[in-house]
């Protein structure tokens, strides 16, 4: 199998051919998703918001815990009969803030999940853009890549442009 990829590619390469006479130039180059998303403001801000609600979810989560806390400790002094009512109350609002944890939790990643897709379609924007005013003919994810020289990688120059925009949004804004 692996002979017959490599025959494949070397066919294929065979049948790539540039142009010659001074015409357009083969450009190459890479970028590295996972630095374009760690180095982007953009991301770190909307982290940064993220981690603002899930405080905010938790602080309120660690409210109810309070409470079921009192409730029990409130049932242990109770009759038998006053008790048993006290315990059915408890297991209620012990199920009801189970539910409400599983969907803050919910919540949060379906507004991560949200937040990264629109980041990514930004990047692969702007990654587009860039290699074509930069006149690249093909730019790749560096995870697919086996070799690459350093100076064909564009991350840099990427998260340079990105990060420019984000904060010229960002000064626009009131």
């Amino acid at each position: 199998r692996l002979v017959g990829f490599s025959l494949l590619l070397m066919g294929a390469a065979a049948c790539w051919q540039v142009p010659s006479g001074g015409a357009a130039e083969l450009k190459i180059g890479y970028v590295n998703p996972a630095a374009i998303l760690d180095n982007y403001q953009r991301t770190k801000d909307a982290e940064q918001a993220l981690q603002q609600k899930s405080k905010q979810k938790q602080a309120e989560l660690e409210g109810r815990v309070d409470e079921l806390k009192k409730l029990r400790q409130g049932a242990e002094l109770l009759n038998d009969q006053a008790r048993e009512t006290k315990t059915r109350e408890i297991e209620e609002k012990s199920d009801a803030f189970k539910r409400l944890k599983v969907q803050a939790e919910r919540e949060l990643l379906r507004e991560r999940n949200e937040m990264l897709k629109t980041i990514v379609e930004e990047i692969n924007q702007v990654v587009s853009e860039y290699a074509k005013g930069n006149h690249f003919s093909l730019v790749v994810d560096e995870r697919f890549l086996l070799y690459g020289e350093s100076g064909l990688e564009i991350t840099d120059a990427v998260v340079k442009l990105l990060n420019e925009r984000h904060a010229a949004k960002k000064g626009k804004q009131p």
